[in-house]
């Protein structure tokens, strides 16, 4: 059961960094402000890492939890027995 619980941290993580990557691009380009130009240039390569490190983490916690209900359901001890 832990290996369950990393899989839906890694995954929840990735949704806040792909939550972040939106809101650092929102932010380049709705709000005007005096040093937009200087914004501009952190925040949009601010939310292209984000948005890769979240992706990453996303689909690495979506791969983990797939294998390793594979592996549980292979050696038996996720399926409970009806008869």
């Amino acid at each position: 059961m832990r290996g369950v619980k990393g899989d839906t941290m890694k995954m929840l993580s990735g949704s806040v960094l792909l939550l972040a990557s939106e809101q650092a691009f929102a932010h380049a380009q709705l709000t005007q402000f005096p040093n937009h130009d200087d914004a501009s240039a952190v925040l949009i390569p601010a939310s292209v890492v984000l948005l890769g490190l979240g992706s990453i983490l996303w689909i690495w916690g979506l791969l983990s939890e797939v294998r390793g209900g594979r592996s549980r359901d292979a050696h038996g001890s996720s399926k409970v027995d009806a008869g």
